[in-house]
């Protein structure tokens, strides 16, 4: 295992029982009924050597090196299934049909999604002690900084295309063949028939406005929340024709890169995904560069960037990368509707993003409140959610693009 590797794990955090892997990863998975076979299964040597990620806080993740020194990455639920207290917020099960089906249309497409490959998931909770699934360990390397200053622009030209090939590689995904490989049990409102009279946007406001109903009986309610979401819905556009795939947390944390930093070799963390908008991705991923960039230092400290609404370079970047993204994509989202485009639907996909991210941000307040989140990064970011309306509300007043 080599030194970069070794900085992003720790001995185990989040105990369970490592013999008993052992002898599961070192057995016949097949013959569990409760394992789900990935497209294929490699086969583990023992001793096994387990750590811990520092990522993966919500559902714990471990490195395992075998006794031929194979790398494979595990996740797992938290707790037991009987002793969650919210199932949907660590449905590993979910993560892994998503990943286990993009692998199998990857292999019949010329169009391939990067994403590690999946091994198995087993729902057999006295195997460990917890519903887990174990799949391919991908060794490249993160950036954490859309911005990219320390490549160079050379480089930086190569890696955007990379990034709007991958996302419109996702967006490109056949979407009904994608639902037919997911297991009802574990997705039953993909299996019934789709409610085609309300949009993704207008679903997510209205999510996102009974959240923030709630949190507002515990701190203070999100400023002008009620005009922010009207402008959404009013100028949110239609689904695209075509059914789409969304990563849900579309950020440049969450690809990995090539060594050399040439490509995107995988694109991790899908328990957001859903079947939605693209203009959602485009706008997590395009958002810091025209948020202000005091804001961005903030984010992104201890890195320094330039990277902000106040840097015309950031605004053109925008322009720039989505028209990329549309050469790269290369249909349109809606044959009948010529403004449903990534450059006309910008301005409201950027004050969509930045409310999910108020709405998210009040959570954390509400958190700090009860005493159930009280780090200083918390208490800072759950300050936030006041000023990102205003943002908000400044876009909606005067588009930027």
């Amino acid at each position: 295992m080599n030194e970069e590797i070794e900085k992003t794990v720790t001995k185990i955090r989040s105990p369970f029982d490592t013999d008993s892997l052992e002898k599961f990863l070192t057995s016949d998975i097949s013959q569990n009924s409760q394992v789900s076979l990935g497209v294929e299964i490699p086969k583990w040597k023992a001793p096994l050597t387990i750590k811990q990620f520092t990522f993966g806080q919500s559902n714990p993740t471990y490195l395992i090196i075998d006794g031929d020194n194979k790398l494979s990455v595990m996740r797992k639920k938290p707790s037991p299934n009987a002793k969650l207290v919210s199932k949907s917020a660590h449905a590993i099960e979910r993560e892994f049909f998503i990943l286990n089906g993009i692998n199998r249309l990857n292999q019949n497409t010329d169009k391939k999604v990067p994403i590690p490959q999946t091994y198995f998931l087993c729902e057999d909770e006295s195997v460990i002690g917890y519903v887990f699934y174990v799949m391919e360990f991908i060794d490249g390397t993160s950036i954490k900084n859309p911005d990219m200053t320390a490549i160079s622009d050379e480089k930086r030209q190569v890696l955007w295309n990379s990034i709007m090939e991958t996302i419109t590689a996702i967006h490109s995904l056949d979407a009904e063949k994608l639902i037919d490989l997911l297991p009802e049990k574990h997705f039953p409102q993909f299996k019934k028939p789709s409610n085609k009279s309300t949009s993704y946007f207008e679903r997510q406001i209205k999510t996102l406005a009974a959240v923030s109903q709630k949190q507002s009986e515990v701190v203070d309610p999100i400023p002008d929340f009620n005009k922010i979401t009207s402008y959404i819905l009013r100028n949110a556009p239609k689904d695209p024709t075509k059914l789409s795939l969304i990563h849900g947390d579309c950020k440049i944390d969450n690809f990995i890169f090539s060594k050399d930093q040439t490509r995107v070799i995988a694109v991790l963390d899908w328990e957001l995904c859903t079947f939605g908008h693209p203009l959602f991705d485009l706008a997590n991923f395009l958002q810091n560069f025209q948020l202000p960039n005091q804001l961005n230092r903030m984010m992104f400290s201890p890195l320094k960037t330039q990277m902000g609404i106040e840097n015309p370079e950031s605004l053109a970047l925008i322009k720039e990368k989505l028209k990329l993204y549309y050469e790269k994509l290369g249909h349109p989202w809606d044959e009948n509707d010529p403004s449903n485009d990534p450059l006309k639907k910008w301005p409201v996909g950027f004050v969509f993003g930045l409310t999910r991210l108020s709405v998210i941000a009040q959570g954390i307040a509400m958190r700090v409140k009860k005493g159930s989140a009280s780090s200083a990064n918390a208490t800072a970011f759950g300050s936030l959610y006041p000023y990102l309306a205003e943002i908000c509300m400044e876009n909606i007043n005067q588009s930027h693009l």
